[in-house]
Protein backbone atom coordinates (compact mmCIF):
# COMPACT_ATOMS: atom_id res chain seq x y z
CA UNK A 1 0.00 0.00 0.00
CA UNK A 2 2.31 2.97 -1.22
CA UNK A 3 -0.24 5.85 -1.40
CA UNK A 4 -1.07 6.49 2.14
CA UNK A 5 1.01 8.97 3.53
CA UNK A 6 2.31 9.40 0.32
CA UNK A 7 1.53 10.31 -3.45
CA UNK A 8 -1.79 11.77 -2.02
CA UNK A 9 -0.56 12.39 1.27
CA UNK A 10 -2.37 11.03 4.04
CA UNK A 11 -1.77 12.22 7.95
CA UNK A 12 -3.54 12.54 10.90
CA UNK A 13 -3.87 14.74 13.92
CA UNK A 14 -4.74 13.47 17.50
CA UNK A 15 -8.29 14.11 19.82
CA UNK A 16 -7.33 13.88 22.76
CA UNK A 17 -9.84 14.14 26.31
CA UNK A 18 -9.32 16.29 29.58
CA UNK A 19 -6.33 14.02 30.74
CA UNK A 20 -5.04 14.24 27.21
CA UNK A 21 -4.70 10.36 26.81
CA UNK A 22 -5.97 10.12 23.23
CA UNK A 23 -9.27 8.90 21.79
CA UNK A 24 -8.74 8.90 18.55
CA UNK A 25 -7.16 10.66 15.33
CA UNK A 26 -8.77 12.50 12.13
CA UNK A 27 -7.30 11.11 8.94
CA UNK A 28 -6.66 13.92 6.85
CA UNK A 29 -5.85 13.98 3.26
CA UNK A 30 -4.05 17.52 1.17
CA UNK A 31 -3.70 17.37 -2.41
CA UNK A 32 -0.46 18.16 -4.28
CA UNK A 33 0.22 21.46 -3.65
CA UNK A 34 -1.20 20.63 0.45
CA UNK A 35 -4.58 21.65 0.30
CA UNK A 36 -7.85 19.93 1.07
CA UNK A 37 -9.91 18.73 -2.20
CA UNK A 38 -12.04 21.25 -4.21
CA UNK A 39 -15.13 19.97 -5.55
CA UNK A 40 -17.52 16.79 -5.03
CA UNK A 41 -15.35 14.44 -7.10
CA UNK A 42 -12.17 15.39 -5.26
CA UNK A 43 -13.89 14.49 -1.97
CA UNK A 44 -14.90 11.37 -2.65
CA UNK A 45 -11.16 10.76 -3.93
CA UNK A 46 -9.90 11.77 -1.01
CA UNK A 47 -12.84 9.49 1.65
CA UNK A 48 -11.83 6.44 -0.66
CA UNK A 49 -8.21 6.87 -0.17
CA UNK A 50 -8.68 7.60 3.27
CA UNK A 51 -10.81 4.18 3.99
CA UNK A 52 -9.17 1.67 1.33
CA UNK A 53 -5.65 2.26 1.48
CA UNK A 54 -5.66 3.75 5.09
CA UNK A 55 -8.31 2.38 7.08
CA UNK A 56 -8.87 -1.66 5.16
CA UNK A 57 -5.17 -2.27 3.65
CA UNK A 58 -3.55 -1.03 6.96
CA UNK A 59 -6.27 -1.59 9.75
CA UNK A 60 -7.50 0.70 12.41
CA UNK A 61 -4.73 -0.59 14.97
CA UNK A 62 -1.89 0.87 12.93
CA UNK A 63 -3.95 3.99 11.47
CA UNK A 64 -5.13 5.35 14.82
CA UNK A 65 -3.75 2.97 16.94
CA UNK A 66 -6.88 1.08 18.37
CA UNK A 67 -8.52 4.44 18.54
CA UNK A 68 -11.06 6.07 17.17
CA UNK A 69 -10.88 7.30 13.17
CA UNK A 70 -12.29 10.64 12.34
CA UNK A 71 -12.81 10.30 8.10
CA UNK A 72 -14.70 13.49 5.94
CA UNK A 73 -17.07 12.37 4.13
CA UNK A 74 -18.95 14.42 1.32
CA UNK A 75 -22.73 14.66 1.64
CA UNK A 76 -23.04 12.52 -2.08
CA UNK A 77 -21.18 9.77 -0.69
CA UNK A 78 -23.70 9.74 2.89
CA UNK A 79 -26.72 9.99 1.02
CA UNK A 80 -25.64 7.02 -1.63
CA UNK A 81 -24.94 4.51 1.42
CA UNK A 82 -21.33 3.72 0.08
CA UNK A 83 -19.61 3.12 3.63
CA UNK A 84 -22.72 0.86 4.01
CA UNK A 85 -20.63 -2.25 3.41
CA UNK A 86 -17.32 -1.03 5.43
CA UNK A 87 -16.79 -2.24 9.26
CA UNK A 88 -18.37 0.56 11.27
CA UNK A 89 -16.44 -0.03 14.63
CA UNK A 90 -14.49 3.10 15.83
CA UNK A 91 -15.32 5.06 12.30
CA UNK A 92 -16.75 8.39 12.91
CA UNK A 93 -18.29 10.11 10.05
CA UNK A 94 -17.45 13.60 10.07
CA UNK A 95 -19.89 15.90 7.92
CA UNK A 96 -18.24 18.41 5.91
CA UNK A 97 -19.44 22.54 6.42
CA UNK A 98 -20.94 21.89 2.57
CA UNK A 99 -23.52 19.53 3.54
CA UNK A 100 -27.46 20.13 3.59
CA UNK A 101 -29.39 19.91 6.19
CA UNK A 102 -32.76 18.19 4.38
CA UNK A 103 -34.52 15.07 4.44
CA UNK A 104 -32.10 12.97 2.27
CA UNK A 105 -29.18 13.76 4.44
CA UNK A 106 -31.13 13.22 7.75
CA UNK A 107 -32.25 9.56 6.66
CA UNK A 108 -28.97 8.70 5.18
CA UNK A 109 -27.66 9.06 8.63
CA UNK A 110 -30.00 7.44 9.99
CA UNK A 111 -29.21 4.33 8.29
CA UNK A 112 -25.21 4.71 9.17
CA UNK A 113 -26.33 4.94 12.59
CA UNK A 114 -28.61 1.54 12.59
CA UNK A 115 -25.34 -0.41 11.45
CA UNK A 116 -22.85 1.16 14.12
CA UNK A 117 -21.16 4.36 12.40
CA UNK A 118 -20.53 7.71 14.57
CA UNK A 119 -20.90 10.93 13.27
CA UNK A 120 -19.60 14.37 14.10
CA UNK A 121 -20.64 17.36 12.78
CA UNK A 122 -16.90 19.43 11.80
CA UNK A 123 -15.53 22.98 11.52
CA UNK A 124 -18.83 24.47 13.59
CA UNK A 125 -19.44 28.25 14.09
CA UNK A 126 -22.09 30.31 15.77
CA UNK A 127 -25.15 30.15 13.38
CA UNK A 128 -24.23 27.16 11.31
CA UNK A 129 -27.19 26.15 9.42
CA UNK A 130 -26.28 22.43 10.18
CA UNK A 131 -26.97 22.74 13.85
CA UNK A 132 -30.61 21.55 13.61
CA UNK A 133 -28.66 17.80 13.10
CA UNK A 134 -27.43 18.47 16.36
CA UNK A 135 -29.54 15.73 18.00
CA UNK A 136 -28.46 12.80 15.17
CA UNK A 137 -24.47 13.26 15.94
CA UNK A 138 -22.22 12.11 18.77
CA UNK A 139 -20.14 15.49 18.57
CA UNK A 140 -19.99 18.73 17.53
CA UNK A 141 -16.41 20.31 16.41
CA UNK A 142 -15.83 23.70 17.18
CA UNK A 143 -13.72 25.48 14.86
CA UNK A 144 -11.70 28.09 16.55
CA UNK A 145 -9.70 29.49 13.85
CA UNK A 146 -12.48 32.18 12.74
CA UNK A 147 -13.37 33.13 15.81
CA UNK A 148 -11.97 35.38 19.59
CA UNK A 149 -11.03 33.10 21.83
CA UNK A 150 -14.04 34.57 24.09
CA UNK A 151 -16.35 34.21 21.21
CA UNK A 152 -15.19 30.20 20.55
CA UNK A 153 -15.86 30.33 24.81
CA UNK A 154 -19.04 31.14 24.70
CA UNK A 155 -20.19 29.01 22.21
CA UNK A 156 -18.97 25.77 23.92
CA UNK A 157 -20.63 26.93 26.64
CA UNK A 158 -23.25 27.11 25.11
CA UNK A 159 -23.40 23.54 23.01
CA UNK A 160 -22.63 22.14 26.69
CA UNK A 161 -25.41 23.35 28.41
CA UNK A 162 -27.48 22.10 25.25
CA UNK A 163 -25.91 18.85 26.23
CA UNK A 164 -23.90 18.16 23.31
CA UNK A 165 -20.37 16.64 23.51
CA UNK A 166 -17.99 19.44 22.10
CA UNK A 167 -14.21 19.13 20.67
CA UNK A 168 -12.65 22.29 20.34
CA UNK A 169 -10.42 22.33 17.16
CA UNK A 170 -7.75 24.18 15.66
CA UNK A 171 -5.99 24.58 19.34
CA UNK A 172 -2.61 25.01 19.07
CA UNK A 173 -1.50 26.42 23.01
CA UNK A 174 -1.40 24.66 26.33
CA UNK A 175 -3.20 28.31 27.34
CA UNK A 176 -6.06 28.06 24.58
CA UNK A 177 -6.33 23.92 25.82
CA UNK A 178 -6.80 24.65 29.13
CA UNK A 179 -9.32 27.10 28.25
CA UNK A 180 -11.19 25.53 26.22
CA UNK A 181 -11.39 22.30 28.63
CA UNK A 182 -12.23 24.68 31.56
CA UNK A 183 -15.66 25.79 29.13
CA UNK A 184 -16.99 22.33 29.32
CA UNK A 185 -15.19 20.79 25.85
CA UNK A 186 -14.85 17.14 25.93
CA UNK A 187 -12.02 16.81 23.71
CA UNK A 188 -9.80 18.62 21.73
CA UNK A 189 -8.02 18.64 18.36
CA UNK A 190 -4.22 20.36 17.49
CA UNK A 191 -0.48 19.99 18.11
CA UNK A 192 -0.64 21.80 20.90
CA UNK A 193 0.86 19.17 23.17
CA UNK A 194 4.42 19.81 21.34
CA UNK A 195 4.50 23.29 22.29
CA UNK A 196 5.63 22.82 26.73
CA UNK A 197 4.43 25.31 28.63
CA UNK A 198 7.54 25.96 30.29
CA UNK A 199 11.13 24.66 29.80
CA UNK A 200 11.57 23.21 33.67
CA UNK A 201 8.46 20.73 32.78
CA UNK A 202 10.29 19.08 30.19
CA UNK A 203 14.09 18.94 31.68
CA UNK A 204 14.87 14.92 32.39
CA UNK A 205 14.93 15.10 35.94
CA UNK A 206 13.33 11.09 36.05
CA UNK A 207 16.43 10.01 34.68
CA UNK A 208 18.06 7.09 36.30
CA UNK A 209 21.95 7.33 36.40
CA UNK A 210 21.72 3.60 34.90
CA UNK A 211 19.71 4.77 31.38
CA UNK A 212 21.91 7.23 31.10
CA UNK A 213 24.86 5.27 30.96
CA UNK A 214 23.35 2.76 29.14
CA UNK A 215 22.95 5.34 26.57
CA UNK A 216 26.46 6.71 26.75
CA UNK A 217 27.64 2.97 26.00
CA UNK A 218 25.40 2.22 23.10
CA UNK A 219 26.26 5.64 21.80
CA UNK A 220 30.03 4.55 21.69
CA UNK A 221 31.85 4.07 18.35
CA UNK A 222 32.68 0.18 19.46
CA UNK A 223 29.96 -1.06 22.32
CA UNK A 224 30.82 -3.68 24.86
CA UNK A 225 28.23 -5.79 25.14
CA UNK A 226 29.33 -7.04 27.87
CA UNK A 227 28.90 -3.53 30.30
CA UNK A 228 25.64 -3.37 28.63
CA UNK A 229 24.10 -6.66 30.15
CA UNK A 230 25.74 -5.54 33.03
CA UNK A 231 23.97 -2.01 32.85
CA UNK A 232 20.56 -4.11 32.32
CA UNK A 233 20.87 -6.79 34.95
CA UNK A 234 21.42 -3.42 37.52
CA UNK A 235 18.10 -2.15 37.20
CA UNK A 236 14.53 -3.87 37.78
CA UNK A 237 13.37 -1.65 35.57
CA UNK A 238 15.81 -2.07 32.59
CA UNK A 239 15.76 -5.90 32.80
CA UNK A 240 11.70 -5.81 32.53
CA UNK A 241 11.13 -4.16 29.78
CA UNK A 242 13.75 -5.24 27.72
CA UNK A 243 12.74 -8.93 28.39
CA UNK A 244 9.43 -7.46 26.77
CA UNK A 245 11.70 -6.01 23.75
CA UNK A 246 12.81 -9.72 23.70
CA UNK A 247 9.11 -10.94 23.87
CA UNK A 248 7.69 -8.46 21.16
CA UNK A 249 10.91 -8.81 18.84
CA UNK A 250 11.86 -12.71 18.46
CA UNK A 251 9.14 -14.06 20.17
CA UNK A 252 11.50 -15.75 22.80
CA UNK A 253 12.75 -18.23 20.03
CA UNK A 254 15.84 -19.59 21.24
CA UNK A 255 17.03 -16.97 23.47
CA UNK A 256 19.33 -18.00 25.81
CA UNK A 257 20.45 -15.31 28.09
CA UNK A 258 20.29 -11.77 27.88
CA UNK A 259 23.57 -11.55 25.99
CA UNK A 260 22.39 -13.81 23.49
CA UNK A 261 19.68 -11.35 23.43
CA UNK A 262 21.65 -8.64 23.10
CA UNK A 263 23.38 -10.19 20.11
CA UNK A 264 20.18 -11.01 18.35
CA UNK A 265 18.99 -7.61 18.97
CA UNK A 266 21.63 -6.05 17.53
CA UNK A 267 23.02 -2.49 18.83
CA UNK A 268 20.89 -0.35 16.78
CA UNK A 269 17.80 -1.82 17.73
CA UNK A 270 19.13 -1.83 21.84
CA UNK A 271 19.62 1.56 21.07
CA UNK A 272 16.61 2.80 19.87
CA UNK A 273 14.61 0.70 23.05
CA UNK A 274 16.82 2.61 25.07
CA UNK A 275 16.24 6.13 23.61
CA UNK A 276 12.47 5.25 23.96
CA UNK A 277 13.04 4.40 27.71
CA UNK A 278 14.60 7.70 28.28
CA UNK A 279 12.02 9.63 25.95
CA UNK A 280 9.44 8.09 28.83
CA UNK A 281 11.47 9.71 31.45
CA UNK A 282 11.82 13.13 29.83
CA UNK A 283 7.96 13.20 29.42
CA UNK A 284 6.60 11.55 31.83
CA UNK A 285 4.42 15.14 32.51
CA UNK A 286 3.65 15.14 28.90
CA UNK A 287 0.58 12.94 26.85
CA UNK A 288 1.03 9.90 25.66
CA UNK A 289 0.96 11.10 22.31
CA UNK A 290 4.11 13.16 22.21
CA UNK A 291 5.90 9.63 22.57
CA UNK A 292 4.15 8.21 19.78
CA UNK A 293 5.20 11.50 17.94
CA UNK A 294 8.80 11.25 18.71
CA UNK A 295 8.84 7.43 17.56
CA UNK A 296 7.29 8.38 14.36
CA UNK A 297 9.87 11.08 14.04
CA UNK A 298 12.71 8.78 15.24
CA UNK A 299 12.38 6.13 12.84
CA UNK A 300 11.24 8.38 10.37
CA UNK A 301 14.48 10.31 9.92
CA UNK A 302 16.36 7.38 10.35
CA UNK A 303 14.90 5.57 7.21
CA UNK A 304 14.98 8.88 5.13
CA UNK A 305 18.91 8.39 5.74
CA UNK A 306 19.25 5.10 4.86
CA UNK A 307 17.14 6.24 1.51
CA UNK A 308 19.96 8.73 1.20
CA UNK A 309 22.83 6.06 1.28
CA UNK A 310 23.95 7.96 3.94
CA UNK A 311 25.71 6.23 7.45
CA UNK A 312 22.87 4.49 9.29
CA UNK A 313 24.42 5.58 12.69
CA UNK A 314 22.29 6.79 15.45
CA UNK A 315 22.19 10.28 15.19
CA UNK A 316 19.06 10.64 12.63
CA UNK A 317 17.43 8.23 15.41
CA UNK A 318 18.11 10.49 18.18
CA UNK A 319 17.28 13.20 16.45
CA UNK A 320 13.78 12.62 15.50
CA UNK A 321 13.16 10.91 19.26
CA UNK A 322 14.24 14.16 20.81
CA UNK A 323 12.73 16.99 18.50
CA UNK A 324 9.40 16.93 20.20
CA UNK A 325 11.21 18.46 23.07
CA UNK A 326 10.34 22.07 21.62
CA UNK A 327 7.92 23.60 19.52
CA UNK A 328 8.89 23.08 15.70
CA UNK A 329 11.86 20.98 16.56
CA UNK A 330 13.48 24.11 18.28
CA UNK A 331 14.97 22.60 21.85
CA UNK A 332 15.92 25.00 24.55
CA UNK A 333 19.74 23.63 25.21
CA UNK A 334 18.68 23.53 28.81
CA UNK A 335 16.01 20.95 27.85
CA UNK A 336 18.67 18.39 25.98
CA UNK A 337 20.73 18.71 29.87
CA UNK A 338 22.84 15.83 29.94
CA UNK A 339 21.90 13.79 27.11
CA UNK A 340 24.49 12.17 25.58
CA UNK A 341 24.21 13.65 22.09
CA UNK A 342 26.14 14.42 19.03
CA UNK A 343 26.76 18.08 17.77
CA UNK A 344 25.41 18.48 14.76
CA UNK A 345 22.42 16.73 16.43
CA UNK A 346 21.89 19.41 19.22
CA UNK A 347 22.52 21.84 16.87
CA UNK A 348 19.56 21.22 14.31
CA UNK A 349 17.62 21.00 17.93
CA UNK A 350 18.72 24.43 18.68
CA UNK A 351 17.63 25.56 15.13
CA UNK A 352 20.91 24.95 12.90
CA UNK A 353 21.07 24.78 9.25
CA UNK A 354 21.05 21.73 7.27
CA UNK A 355 20.82 18.34 6.83
CA UNK A 356 19.79 17.28 9.84
CA UNK A 357 17.42 20.31 10.18
CA UNK A 358 15.66 19.25 6.99
CA UNK A 359 15.10 15.93 8.50
CA UNK A 360 13.04 17.59 11.29
CA UNK A 361 11.16 20.08 8.73
CA UNK A 362 10.09 16.88 6.87
CA UNK A 363 8.86 15.53 10.27
CA UNK A 364 6.75 18.70 10.79
CA UNK A 365 5.73 18.89 7.34
CA UNK A 366 4.16 15.11 7.21
CA UNK A 367 2.32 15.90 10.14
CA UNK A 368 0.39 18.86 9.34
CA UNK A 369 -0.09 16.80 5.73
CA UNK A 370 1.98 20.19 4.07
CA UNK A 371 2.66 18.09 0.39
CA UNK A 372 4.10 21.08 -0.85
CA UNK A 373 6.70 21.45 1.93
CA UNK A 374 7.63 17.55 2.32
CA UNK A 375 8.18 17.40 -1.43
CA UNK A 376 10.60 20.27 -1.79
CA UNK A 377 12.41 19.58 1.13
CA UNK A 378 12.44 15.75 0.08
CA UNK A 379 14.04 16.58 -3.77
CA UNK A 380 16.70 18.95 -2.13
CA UNK A 381 17.25 16.08 -0.22
CA UNK A 382 17.40 13.70 -3.28
CA UNK A 383 14.48 11.86 -2.58
CA UNK A 384 11.47 11.73 -4.29
CA UNK A 385 8.08 11.30 -3.04
CA UNK A 386 7.65 7.66 -3.23
CA UNK A 387 10.18 7.53 -1.17
CA UNK A 388 8.85 9.63 1.47
CA UNK A 389 5.72 8.08 1.24
CA UNK A 390 6.91 4.57 1.86
CA UNK A 391 9.43 5.67 4.62
CA UNK A 392 6.79 7.66 6.72
CA UNK A 393 3.87 4.75 6.37
CA UNK A 394 7.04 2.38 7.58
CA UNK A 395 7.73 4.70 10.47
CA UNK A 396 3.84 4.51 11.93
CA UNK A 397 3.85 0.86 11.57
CA UNK A 398 7.18 0.46 13.48
CA UNK A 399 5.72 3.29 16.26
CA UNK A 400 2.83 0.98 16.75
CA UNK A 401 5.14 -2.14 17.49
CA UNK A 402 6.98 -0.55 19.56
CA UNK A 403 4.15 0.79 22.11
CA UNK A 404 3.61 -2.94 22.46
CA UNK A 405 6.97 -4.14 23.93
Amino acid sequence: MQQVFGEVLVSRQPIVAADLEVLGYELLYRDEGGHAPLGEYAGIRATATVLIDGLLALGREVCTDGTLAFVNVPGSMLQAGTLLDLPSDGLVIELLESLDDDERTREAIERHREVGFRFALDDVVPGDPRLGMAHLVDAIKVDLEPLTLPEALAFIRELVVAGHEVIAEKVETPEVFDAVIGAGAHAVQGFFFTRPRAVRAMRPLGLTPTHLQLMRALALSEVDLHEVEDLIRSDLTLTDRFLRLVDVATGWRDVESIHHALVLLGERRVHRWVSLLVMSAVTNDAPSELLTTASVRARYCEDLQERRGQRTGLEAFALGMFSVLGADGIVDPRVLGELPLPEEVRSALQGGAGTFRDLIDLCLAAERADWAELVGIGRRLGLEPAALAAAHLDAVRWAHRMQAA
